[in-house]
């Protein structure tokens, strides 16, 4: 489905079963799509429907919630990988009601400062969801541990198995998907 909110021109997918639990992955799609397609696989064979909502230009908070409603999908696990996981941070700090969890790859809380000093937004809210930070580097895992003060709610730090081309990455991000979905 290709949708437009907001000037965002966004090809839209829902896979897996229409009544599993639903995973929300914003995803880079200059990213490894072998490994995100093996990703998607685990996930439906493990009866989650999955929406994907590639991270382009123009995509912002009010599309994503535009493009949820449009599917009525009311409640999911967000999961967020570069750009995307900047997005999932704001998301579930914005609009936590929506999320059950969130789920990011090496990224943390907008309030952190990165591994740059960078703090990408001093005024963003806590989150109030359950929250996996899985981090690759001393650098990342850094910024991850900082933002724990920046979740009220359960928080889990986990450091990756290998890099994100790898199975190893693939079955781990799939692992603790499942782990945190199955919490809420």
């Amino acid at each position: 489905m290709v949708s437009a909110i907001d000037g965002a021109m966004v090809s839209v997918t829902l896979s897996g079963p229409p009544l599993g639990r639903t995973i929300i992955m914003l995803e880079e799609p200059a990213r490894n799509t072998v490994a995100q397609d093996a990703l998607r696989e685990r996930l439906q064979v493990a009866m989650f429907r999955i929406v994907t909502i590639p991270v382009v230009d123009g995509l912002n908070m009010k599309s994503i919630i535009g493009f949820l409603d449009d599917l009525r999908i009311t409640s999911g696990l967000l999961v967020g990988d570069g750009a995307g996981a900047e997005l999932a941070w704001d998301l579930a700090a914005a609009h936590r009601e929506r999320f059950t969890g969130l789920v990011v790859i090496d990224r943390g809380h907008p309030r952190v400062p990165d591994s740059d000093g960078i703090v990408r937004d001093g005024d963003c809210p806590a989150v109030v969801v359950d929250t996996t930070v899985l981090v690759e580097g001393r650098s990342a895992h850094g910024v991850a541990r900082a933002s724990r003060r920046h979740v009220h709610a359960d928080f889990r730090l986990v450091d990756l198995a290998g890099p994100p081309s790898s199975q190893h990455f693939t079955a781990q991000l799939a692992t603790e998907i499942v782990m945190r979905a199955l919490s809420c």
